[in-house]
């Protein structure tokens, strides 16, 4: 078949990424529900979450390599900032 173009092969990347990391997110979040330690902090990295997995796939698929990273880090940080408040608690 012929190859897709590069932005669609960013996009399929963009996507794969986004549900690899779709388990750990709501993990966490099933998690502090569960526990019953949710808290401003906790809905605010949740919703900052989404919004950067948001920007990491806007930004792969318009080829901006270092914005993808940001974009990837800051939802990392924003795990972290759930999962403190899970062992915190």
């Amino acid at each position: 078949g012929t190859p897709l173009p590069e932005w669609a092969a960013r996009a399929k990347r963009a996507h794969n990424n986004a549900t690899e990391n779709l388990v750990p997110f709501a993990s966490l979040v099933i998690v502090t529900h569960l526990a019953n330690i949710t808290n401003e902090a906790t809905a605010t990295a949740a919703i900052t979450y989404f919004w950067l997995r948001v920007a990491h796939y806007v930004v792969t698929i318009a080829g901006i390599p270092f914005g993808r990273t940001l974009a990837f880090a800051g939802g990392w940080l924003a795990q972290l900032c759930i999962l403190y408040q899970i062992l915190a608690s």
